[in-house]
């Protein structure tokens, strides 16, 4: 045998074991995608807080499709523990009579660095020793001692009340089933808002979880899972939650899912801005739905997944509410609930209070809508109507009083920090709050509609809007001008920006 022909044989032989391994190696992908799990259906469990209209089933766009699911080895990476992975990421939850006694029990946490978490850029003021400086210089002397015990009380109770799998109810039960990406997300919001990460040293387990329950059960839509009775609510809260944690940890595994989630909102709008349940594009426009939305766009808006077209959106969803408001005899503009015609009906205080800080939020702040907006709220600094436990003197709405403390209070902090209104509301609603806790550190509301929320609504709002000092240290003051310019210029109330 000469050299030559050796070399054609070596040559044939390495050809073909290539194409038996490329051959096993394309066996196992197809194996692998075969036996992923089909996306769980959304659950009917998570409330509106707005409505008690039947639930309709959500029928995702077959377009949104999961391109890059996180694995449950990647998550385990990400918070820097063991944990089981489960076979089913979506492990069904027993009903409230039902012991959940066959759930899979995770292991304790072990976070590998913890202790004082440093935070920068948008967030700073979260950190420890920026919340003690926002507290001092925005808080009355009179009430800032009560703010943060009450708001500690609180997440130790969150704490408490979250599930094996890094979930929350409704009720914040541990026994039954009602855990969705709602609840989930409300509970992680107050966790970052008071700059607890993974890294967190009394927090950061409780954080890990949350996230990961939120990325293991993003179904093949992009939807957080269980959505609940109306997708669109807990979704939205779900990914406002996901946008902070991304901007908080800066963890790459965290940007493929807020991607995702981020595209299923944008497809779900309507054309006028709008959104409705299940993310029907239809003529049903819901403004509490738009207050979600245009929140939870606003924290995506500051990380490195929004471009033009996540602005743009931003701004749509604020004109979608601007629809639905219109000036009041005294020269306020006030938002009412939901629009399905040219008629707006009356303002509703909580959806008034919602819209003004979605002014802000939009980059809004300097237009006449946003004065007209504030303007409508200053009635609620009077006397009467100040944040007092058990005043049902105003009628009460659907979301309860601890919501519309909760916009109003952001709302006032955004037009001036240091004004008068925002310290009159403030030093009411921190006084009643903590007044009015329970021992446990939840809260439960006054009003049917509000008890009606369930502990962990109210407790997760009651201590966000204590933090609203220290939540933001951008976006204060008068405002910005839009990322873009407002395409809905024309309403029967000549709705106009100023530009």
């Amino acid at each position: 045998m000469n050299i030559l022909t050796a070399n054609r044989i070596a040559h044939h032989s390495s050809f073909g074991v290539s194409c038996i391994l490329n051959f096993l190696l394309f066996l196992g992908i197809l194996h692998w995608v075969g036996s992923e799990p089909a996306p769980p259906l959304p659950e009917q469990i998570f409330k509106s807080f707005a409505t008690e209209e039947p639930a309709t089933p959500y029928e995702p766009p077959p377009e949104i499709i999961d391109e890059d699911p996180v694995t449950s080895d990647q998550m385990n990476t990400f918070i820097g523990c063991t944990l089981p992975i489960l076979n089913d990421p979506t492990p069904e939850l027993p009903g409230p009579e039902t012991p959940n006694t066959a759930a899979p029990v995770a292991q304790p946490l072990f976070v590998d660095s913890v202790g004082v978490v440093i935070l920068e850029g948008v967030y700073t003021d979260r950190g420890e020793g920026g919340r003690e400086k926002a507290v001092a210089k925005y808080l009355p002397p009179s009430v800032a001692t009560y703010s943060e015990p009450s708001v500690v009380k609180a997440l130790e109770w969150l704490k408490a009340h979250q599930h094996e799998n890094g979930s929350w109810t409704q009720k914040g039960d541990l026994k039954g089933g009602g855990a969705n990406a709602g609840y989930t997300g409300l509970a992680l919001l107050t966790f970052l808002a008071h700059g607890e990460t993974p890294s967190s040293q009394k927090y950061g387990g409780t954080v890990a979880k949350g996230i990961r329950f939120l990325v293991e059960n993003q179904d093949a839509h992009g939807v957080f899972q269980p959505a609940g009775s109306h997708t669109a609510y807990g979704h939205a809260i779900a990914t406002y939650a996901m946008a902070e944690a991304y901007l908080m940890t800066d963890n790459p595994l965290l940007r493929s899912p807020l991607e995702r989630a981020t595209r299923v909102i944008m497809k779900g709008q309507m054309s006028n801005g709008g959104f409705d349940y299940e993310y029907k594009r239809e003529s049903r426009n819901d403004l509490s739905l738009g207050a979600w939305h245009v929140q939870a766009l606003k924290a995506v808006s500051m990380t490195d997944v929004a471009d033009e077209k996540v602005k743009q959106h931003l701004q749509w969803a604020m004109d979608g509410m601007l629809l639905g408001s219109k000036k009041t005899v005294s020269g306020g503009r006030g938002f009412t609930y939901t629009v399905t015609n040219e008629k707006v009906d009356a303002p509703r205080r909580i959806i008034s209070s919602a819209g003004t800080l979605g002014l802000f939020l939009s980059g809004r702040g300097k237009s006449r809508e946003a004065r007209e907006s504030v303007k409508f709220l200053d009635q609620f600094c009077e006397s009467d109507q100040l944040p007092r436990w058990g005043n049902r003197a105003l009628s009460p709405e659907h979301g309860g009083e601890i919501m519309f403390w909760y916009y109003t209070v952001q709302a006032f902090f955004q037009e001036d920090p240091e004004g008068h209104q925002f310290k009159k509301f403030v030093s009411a609603m921190v006084t009643e709050l903590a007044r009015n806790q329970e021992e446990d550190g939840s809260w439960l509301g006054y009003t049917d509609k509000g008890i009606h929320q369930g502990p962990v609504f109210n407790t997760t709002l009651g201590a966000l809007s204590l933090m609203t000092c220290y939540r933001y240290n951008v976006g204060r003051g008068a405002g910005s001008l839009p990322a873009s310019a407002p395409v809905n210029t024309k309403s029967s109330d000549e709705v106009m920006f100023e530009i």
